[in-house]
């Protein structure tokens, strides 16, 4: 998101991603501080992790991690799957 100026970025969409399981959240976050300015092509993955974090706060940070941990622990989990209707014939069901 672009507020005010070209070059002022303001980050609101993240993923939080493990072991092939990931969640989106969108976050707004306070506009950025003019006397401490950081071109965005300069800004590191770790500075834009750790302002996230800091916006967020220990609390929902650590609520968010435990939501993708039970994400990864439920897809661990085999899915039963139904049997084939008995009115559809074998050859339908592989395909």
């Amino acid at each position: 998101m672009n507020t005010p100026e070209p070059e002022t970025v303001v980050m609101s969409n993240f993923t939080i991603a493990q072991d092939g399981q990931s969640v989106t959240y969108s976050v707004n976050l306070l506009p950025a501080d003019a006397s401490n300015f950081t071109p965005y092509a300069d800004i590191t993955q770790a500075q834009a992790v750790q302002w996230t974090q800091d916006a967020l706060g220990a609390d929902r940070v650590a609520a968010m991690e435990a939501e993708v941990d039970a994400l990864i622990a439920q897809a661990a989990i085999p899915t039963p799957q139904p049997e084939p209707l008995p009115w559809v014939a074998p050859e339908e069901v592989e395909a």
